[in-house]
């Protein structure tokens, strides 16, 4: 059926195109400027306590049980919380793991290894959660996506055609803002592994921004309707707008969560 070919693979969405506007560009980097990237990589405890809420972050937005206490007592004392799913307990300590591998690229030279930082990352990520050889290699079975009837390829040549080809135009895109979006959202298309492809896009949007010197955009762990509705309306039209106003939002919380605020003034009356 014609309309049916709308939801199979489509090639072009690949393509660099512009995805935020000037204005949105300029915006965007406004708000960076009242929080720069070493509010989080000059403080070792900022480092640990951003990381967690990156790491839970990512996890509820997979649908992860835990609450944001588990997920502290879990990751700082190593306790897993009653009733809970131990899969759930995994996932978040594959994705602190996945964090600390994140924040080894920061330093590493020009060109960055982006396919071997994506295939380290999504081992990393679905340890015990995929058999040991599904772990950053391409999948070799169709898969199907709840929510939408987009199909992904399934032929694992192609598979590793489009990543290719994914990766070399990435790093072809100026705006930094425009290349994490666009690694994201087509890592998510192109759906390279077995499971596990959201997050670990995740973590390489992270990773663009950082590497770009820009403060990575934490995610709420509450937004996972919008987030599900932006991914899946790139899936379905190759369109960035739902998505990229989602992150411009999720960008504005990061910075207001994050970012230095002024003392308020405080005076006292001492008698002698």
């Amino acid at each position: 059926m014609k309309g049916m070919d709308k939801l199979r693979y489509q090639q072009d969405f690949l393509n660099i195109r512009p995805i935020f506007t000037a204005g949105e560009q300029e915006y965007l980097t406004g708000l960076s400027d009242r929080l720069p990237l070493s509010v989080l990589t000059g403080s070792v405890r900022n480092i640990e306590e951003i990381g967690i809420d990156f790491v839970y972050s990512s996890a509820k937005l997979e649908g992860n049980t835990y609450n944001q206490y588990d997920t502290q007592a879990l990751l700082k004392l190593g306790q897993t919380a009653g009733g809970k799913l131990y899969s759930d307990a995994v996932m978040l300590i594959n994705l602190r793991e996945s964090y600390r591998h994140l924040l080894s690229g920061l330093d590493s030279p020009e060109p960055f290894d982006w396919l071997d930082f994506l295939k380290t990352t999504h081992s990393l990520i679905s340890e015990n959660l995929l058999e040991k050889s599904s772990g950053g290699v391409v999948r070799r079975d169709s898969v199907t996506i709840s929510g939408t009837d987009y199909t992904p390829l399934s032929n694992p040549q192609s598979l590793d055609t489009e990543l290719k080809w994914l990766l070399q135009e990435a790093p072809k895109i100026e705006n930094p803002f425009d290349r994490a979006v666009y690694l994201h959202n087509n890592l998510a298309y192109l759906q390279y592994f077995k499971d596990c492809n959201k997050r670990t896009a995740r973590n390489c949007m992270t990773l663009s921004l950082m590497r770009s010197g820009f403060f990575p955009c934490v995610f709420s762990p509450d937004s996972y309707p919008a987030y599900a509705e932006a991914v899946v309306a790139y899936y379905e039209t190759g369109d960035y707008g739902l998505f990229k106003k989602y992150f411009i939002s999720a960008y504005e919380n990061t910075v207001n969560k994050y970012g230095p605020q002024p003392d308020m003034d405080i005076s006292r009356n001492f008698s002698l």
